[in-house]
């Protein structure tokens, strides 16, 4: 691998939190593990007059008790569709391009150890094809028992507004928000929106063994990694809230599905004897049977503390019950969020997050992603604009389209705010739900905001960004220049302020095929061989001295050239970009 020239215009900022818990926290014991089996069906068209299969392949993990296939680079337009059916149950998931970026290239999890994939193709459908890189099983760690007394007294339960959010082994549960979306603990997505991409509901039992089983497809959803906001600091301070795409196989939202949701509290009340029910997919041990392990359970038992924004309780719990919805049984509410264990045999309390949190009560006000309310949704086919030149007019397109409710055209409006001073703008209507807005000329030291407001028919305000007039979209005025904050080349070898490891050298030999601009590079590998076969793995980073971008304003960009060549296969021989340790990209 080679890295040319490069300018570096923007860093992204990295912080620690320090965690101090009573208990500990409870996601389940179990891990997802990666089966490579890579496959790829080439371009694949149907010529003939009716629907078909074009391609076929069957993915097998021996001895699994469920699997979930990862998908590679795949091309699915308009016409054609994958099709995944477990052997086991015949249970069936189908995929088009939108479904399947929405799974992040993945299929739901299937029970059993085989699932045929099936490439399906309209007639004379542009070209299509699928790669398989392989599929991931779940891995059972062990337990994490916190149960409260000598016996575990939960009891198979079937709420419909309860979930198991995968691969993480969690707990999620349907709220009363605008969209009737979900909450689990902060630390059930301490890695992302990768540790609950999957949320499954109607979730049956276990087999003989304790391995988990999972419903049908049509009681999985991925969720919407621009949704998620959560936090996790310790006991009191650990919340996750996030929402899910519609199911692929009946185009429902979980609560379309299920009916059902948890109302919220405004806050966690004092002890009072009231009663706590925790219902969630906790693990099993014996004795009991091994079928209910992270099947739903559910144990009612007493309010025992409520410090601030922790609330502890003397109901028995597991490991995968951290998220779960706390119950006060006095009011039907839920006042918190089961977050960690506390409880032994002789006694003890189990802990949660409770619901007046500020930061969760911030994200509620502030949804993101599928979150944000569906009344009515504005559109901006051209952007908005955020920086202006000074003393010129600018035009902005929107339009405004049905959710829950139809849009009242007359209702629709631009607010501006200039250095404090409000006005309606005049919006032309275009027809077809768009419109068009006029911004005034602004001067350099002007300052700026402005929203949208529209009203659905069933009188509910809609504003963008959603919680306007108190959040605004701002814009700069001003003529745009740039600025080189950071800039650096290879020509005089490795500069001595960066870090190199493994095979990381400079060269001007080994060049592959590209458009970067030649000389000195940074280059991976073995000089004499023009290869990294050292006989053994290799690796190695490459890495710059920390970049102040102190005093810069507007858009930060980062620009690079670089070249690989590897075996044909994406999961092996991976070349990835990080910033401050956070992972940006995979290079091609």
């Amino acid at each position: 691998m080679r890295i040319y020239k490069s300018a570096l215009l923007s860093l992204v900022g990295m912080c620690t939190a320090i965690c101090t818990c009573h208990a500990t926290a409870q996601t389940a014991p179990i891990t997802d593990r990666f089966v490579a089996a890579y496959v790829a069906s080439g371009d694949q068209t149907n010529m003939s007059l009716k629907r078909k299969t074009v391609f076929s392949h069957l993915v097998r993990v021996d001895n699994a008790s469920s699997l979930q296939i990862k998908f590679g680079r795949t091309t699915l337009p308009q016409g054609t569709m994958l099709r995944m059916t477990s052997l086991q149950d015949g249970a069936v998931q189908h995929h088009v391009a939108n479904t399947l970026k929405q799974w992040r290239n993945k299929s739901a999890w299937f029970n059993g150890s085989l699932v045929l994939v099936e490439l399906i193709a309209e007639p004379q459908a542009t070209p299509s094809h699928v790669t398989i890189e392989g599929a991931l099983y779940i891995e059972q760690l062990g337990d994490d028992r916190s149960i409260c007394g000598p016996t575990d007294d939960r009891v198979l339960s079937y709420e419909n507004r309860d979930a198991r959010a995968l691969p993480i082994g969690c707990t999620a549960w349907i709220i009363d928000d605008a969209n009737h979306t979900m909450l689990t603990a902060g630390h059930c997505t301490d890695s992302g929106a990768s540790d609950i991409e999957v949320i499954e509901f109607n979730v049956p039992q276990s087999d003989s063994s304790g391995e988990i089983q999972h419903p049908d497809p049509s009681d999985q959803y991925a969720t919407d990694p621009a949704s998620l906001q959560s936090h996790y600091g310790g006991v009191g301070n650990d919340w996750a809230y996030f929402g899910c795409f519609q199911n692929t196989e009946t185009g429902l939202t979980p609560f379309q599905a299920q009916d059902d949701y948890y109302v919220l509290s405004q806050t966690a009340p004092p002890v009072n004897g009231q009663k706590i029910t925790i219902t969630g997919y906790g693990v099993t041990y014996s004795p009991v049977p091994p079928e209910l392990n992270q099947a739903q359970k559910t144990h009612t038992g007493s309010y025992a503390e409520q410090t601030g924004t922790s609330i502890a309780y003397r109901t028995d719990t597991t490991g995968g019950n951290s998220g779960s919805a706390v119950l006060n049984e006095d009011t039907g509410e839920a006042i918190g969020i089961h977050t960690n264990g506390g409880c032994t045999d002789g006694g003890g309390e189990n802990w949660g997050n409770a619901i007046h949190n500020s930061g969760l009560q911030n994200a509620l006000a502030n949804p993101q992603g599928v979150c944000i309310p569906n009344t009515l949704f504005f559109d901006f086919p051209n952007g908005i604009p955020y920086d202006v030149l000074p003393n010129t007019p600018t035009n902005i397109q929107f339009s405004v389209t049905a959710g829950e409710e139809e849009p009242v055209s007359d209702s629709v409006k631009v607010i501006l705010t200039v250095n404090s001073s409000e006005e309606v703008l005049d919006t032309a209507y275009l027809g077809s739900d768009a419109y068009e807005v006029t911004l005034p000329a602004f001067g350099c030291d002007d300052l700026i905001g402005y929203y949208f407001e529209a009203q659905g028919d069933g009188g509910t305000y809609v504003y963008a960004p959603f919680n306007a007039p108190a959040v605004q979209h701002e814009i700069v005025v001003g003529t745009i220049s740039d600025s080189m904050i950071f800039e650096e080349h290879f020509d005089d070898g490795l500069p001595t302020d960066w870090t190199a490891s493994g095979l990381w050298t400079t060269t001007a030999s080994c060049t592959p095929s590209g458009e970067c601009d030649g000389g000195e590079s940074a280059y991976f590998g073995i000089t004499s061989s023009c290869s990294y076969n050292n006989g053994d793995i290799a690796y190695g980073s490459l890495s710059t001295p920390a970049i102040s971008i102190d005093g810069h304003v507007g858009d930060l960009v980062l620009t690079f050239c670089s070249a690989l060549e590897t075996e044909d296969l994406s999961i092996y021989d991976r070349a990835e970009l990080y910033v401050n340790g956070v992972y940006i990209d995979q290079l091609d």
